[in-house]
């Protein structure tokens, strides 16, 4: 007993605090070597070292079951903490990322009094294919996914779209028409060729806008730029329908661009 000290002792030597230590010992992450009739917990000195190490751990994002399994000295270490760079690095450029977009949506607000810069522009007519589809705006990804797997050698030029058949904000039952810009080395698969149909597609004179990020917040975008050709006295044309373009889905949000397009006269 000498040679041990008690969980409040560990606590003011560590710089934490008796509830700390408890808690620890509760997770089963740091147990005390003793603990006497009257439930007081003791622990060795070197114990000290063990809890700055969950504190660096800690810091770290290591999981508590993580931490059992390295304080045992089962775990690899060096592993470890080249997991934890790497997971930390990603953090530190969304975190950048998600600065630079800040930065770019107060420059526009100040600017138009919207999150939005677009541009307005005339396009060419563009051959599509595309299935039809009614359903939720959270299944657009779903729908293009199933859409990719009804053609033949799937390439990266295949870039997917929707159209919106319908005016307004329809984010649970919408006519969508769910599409991919046609290049001439397209194939449909054999059993879709009743369902994947070809057509033009005109948009003519549009008010564009380029959102890179998480394709969750294309809704938002879109209310800024109608909001933007409001305060523009811009005239929305109600017969061509919206539409957006997916330039680029990737796993990294930072890495996504998409296109929507909001047809004007």
């Amino acid at each position: 007993m000498d040679n041990l000290i008690t969980a409040g002792e560990l606590a003011k030597l560590a710089s934490t605090t008796k509830r700390t230590i408890h808690f620890y010992d509760e997770k089963g992450v740091l147990k005390p070597v003793k603990v006497n009739s009257a439930n007081y917990r003791y622990y060795l000195e070197s114990q000290i070292l063990d809890f700055q190490r969950i504190l660096l751990l800690s810091t770290l994002g290591v999981s508590l079951d993580e931490m059992k399994k390295y304080l045992r000295k089962n775990g690899d270490l060096a592993k470890l903490f080249d997991d934890k760079k790497e997971l930390i690095e990603k953090e530190i450029r969304l975190l950048e990322f998600n600065l630079q977009s800040l930065t770019k949506f107060q420059a526009n607000l100040k600017a138009n009094g919207t999150m939005v810069n677009p541009v307005i522009k005339v396009m060419a007519p563009f051959s599509i294919y595309f299935i039809e589809k009614e359903g939720a705006y959270a299944k657009i990804g779903q729908y293009c996914e199933e859409l990719s797997k009804m053609f033949e050698n799937m390439n990266s030029d295949f870039t997917t779209l929707a159209i919106f058949e319908e005016q307004g904000y329809r984010p649970k039952k919408s006519k969508i028409k769910i599409g991919v810009l046609a290049t001439k080395r397209m194939r449909v698969k054999k059993e879709y060729k009743n369902i994947v149909k070809l057509m033009e597609f005109d948009p003519g004179k549009v008010l564009t806008y380029i959102h890179n990020g998480s394709g969750s917040l294309l809704s938002l975008f879109w209310k800024e730029l109608e909001k933007y050709a409001g305060l523009n006295n811009l005239k929305i044309r109600t017969k061509v329908p919206d539409f957006e373009i997916y330039r680029k889905v990737h796993s990294d949000t930072t890495k996504q661009f998409f296109e929507i397009y909001l047809p004007i006269e």
